[in-house]
């Protein structure tokens, strides 16, 4: 069932459609949502990234996909994918790490580092943190 909570209009949008056969895909993408949300609040502060799962009706069976969209639309084509897993195999490949994803969505999204910190820096010491949770799930 697709989250209808309202969005604010003027914060960024990940959109994820996921494969609803594999319940792991649904805590994956909430781990990748919140990966790349502190990701993006580390270069730019005042980002709060939203999150929509499969809100324009049944995915694909094995998808994983994710687009962004700097302010939420219902417009699909107005969402700029960067990422598919639709034909990767296996089936851990489908879905993208934080590292993957963060330069296409600071492009798509127009962010630019304040301080003129490396995207790969701000990576390396998220990756840090991210590694220890990791190892608590």
């Amino acid at each position: 069932m697709p989250d209808k909570r309202p969005l604010d209009p003027t914060q960024p949008v990940l959109y994820i459609e996921h494969c609803r056969h594999r319940q792991i895909y649904r805590k994956r993408a909430l781990h990748l949502h919140s990966s790349l949300a502190d990701a993006l609040r580390a270069i730019h502060p005042k980002v709060n990234l939203q999150l929509r799962i499969n809100d324009c009706g049944p995915p694909q069976v094995g998808s994983f996909e994710v687009a962004v969209s700097p302010t939420p639309t219902e417009d699909t084509k107005a969402r700029q994918r960067v990422w598919t897993g639709l034909k990767r195999m296996p089936s851990s490949s489908k879905i993208p790490h934080v590292d993957d994803i963060l330069s296409p969505v600071c492009f798509a999204l127009k962010l630019r580092d304040p301080h003129k910190e490396s995207h790969r820096k701000v990576l390396t010491n998220l990756r840090r943190s991210i590694d220890k949770e990791d190892g608590k799930l």
